[in-house]
């Protein structure tokens, strides 16, 4: 669900005066990295938010989804997905250890959905913290620099690890494996050995800007990032606040404090509580919490407890049933998506009359407040229940009853 204006408001007036702080610095200065970054220069595009004098995190001059200060060009499509799959287990593994309950959001959430594994397109990881969590990170974990072996990463150093790995991964990836081609498989044991020599090193850097609430500070959505120092990769990490949302907001017809879709209790409403990310994506905690038990890519993660809800509400409903995507088509028997470089005639004549072309979903962001219009779950869910709809007041994250 999408913020409304009022809480919007709400939040700028009441927040950012008490919470925000004074930024001396922007994200760590290149010079202060050398020795861990692998680069004698910076790609970084922090000459581009001139105008952000705020703006803590920056990204790469070549692909948004690098840490430009760690990398001076993408990673292959294959390797990619290989260094984010250890990535993956070193951030969680790490944050069980010292503590800090996250979980998976947005496009990685879709991902395990659709096969419990990343998809072909992912270029990041997206994972929640609370505040509890990003206080922890703040105060004693900011700019710590974590290091793992192979054993660590699970890919085995001699026959007892392989075998007692092989038995803790799910068989997703096995079946990768088994179905990859002899080049495939020469660069992934090279990326292996790689790894057994010189093991791979993660950095948690925090956005002193985590402390400010507020909805206005649009340049610092992200908290907390765990960095892989040697490709650039990175993992987003946002927190969720607790919404001050006063009773008149909440009886309000324009109020997104709606009892979850998944509560059959009708007088449940009345202990759910509003929680929201920076970015104005908005929750019921009742959406989120207990948080379920699961794994994605053979790796121990939590998923929020409606997750359905929470998907169909950032995707819409056609992103948990179009299995053809960016010319990727979803194979159900192995659970994996598989290029095809065409869709079929069947695919072209269902994207005509519903997009006016003959492609599949279109990208977003996973930003509730981009392609509103006609994409988001709200006007599809307002007309399943029969209410009327003024397109205004979908523009605007709004509905009459």
């Amino acid at each position: 669900m999408r913020l409304p204006i009022e809480l919007v408001l709400l939040l700028a007036s009441l927040l950012q005066p008490i919470t925000a702080l004074p930024v001396e610095r922007r994200s760590t200065p290149f010079r202060s990295l050398r020795g861990l970054t692998p680069l004698v220069n910076s790609f970084s595009n922090g000459h581009t938010y001139a105008h952000a004098p705020t703006k803590y995190f920056y990204e790469s001059t070549f692909n948004s989804h690098y840490d430009g200060r760690f990398a001076s060009s993408e990673v292959p499509f294959q390797e990619r997905i290989w260094h984010l799959r250890l990535m993956l287990k070193a951030y969680t593994d790490t944050m069980e250890r010292i503590g800090v309950q996250t979980w998976i959001m947005h496009g990685v959430l879709l991902g395990w959905w659709w096969g419990g594994g990343l998809m072909p397109w992912d270029k990041d990881l997206d994972f929640i913290v609370e505040e509890e969590g990003a206080r922890e990170l703040g105060t004693w974990w900011n700019m710590t620099v974590h290091h793992f072996d192979a054993r660590d990463l699970g890919l085995g150093v001699g026959p007892d690890d392989q075998r007692d790995h092989n038995r803790s991964k799910k068989a997703r990836p096995d079946m990768e494996q088994q179905h990859e081609s002899s080049d495939t498989r020469s660069k992934r044991l090279a990326w292996e050995e790689d790894i057994k020599t010189t093991g791979k090193k993660y950095l948690i850097e925090v956005n002193p800007n985590y402390t400010n609430k507020s909805t206005t500070d649009i340049y610092n959505h992200i908290d907390i990032r765990w960095i892989d120092v040697s490709t650039g990769l990175y993992i987003d990490i946002t927190t969720i606040h607790v919404a001050p949302v006063e009773k008149e907001l909440a009886d309000s017809p324009y109020s997104s404090t709606h009892p979850s879709a998944h509560e059959t209790d009708p007088d449940a409403f009345d202990i759910e509580t509003q929680l929201y990310v920076k970015d104005t994506h908005a929750y019921l905690s009742t959406q989120l919490f207990p948080l379920r038990h699961s794994t994605f890519e053979g790796v121990k993660v939590k998923v929020p407890y409606a997750y359905e809800e929470v998907l169909m509400e950032e995707y819409g409903s056609d992103a948990l049933t179009e299995d053809w995507y960016n010319g990727y088509q979803f194979d159900k028997g192995s659970r994996t998506w598989r290029r095809q470089r065409e869709p079929s005639e069947e695919q072209k004549e269902y994207f005509r009359k519903k997009n006016g072309k003959e492609v599949g979903r279109l990208s977003s962001t996973g930003r509730i407040g981009h392609g509103w219009r006609g994409q988001g779950a709200l006007e599809g869910v307002i007309k399943e229940e029969g209410a009327e709809v003024d397109v205004k007041d979908v523009e605007a994250g709004r509905w009459t009853e």
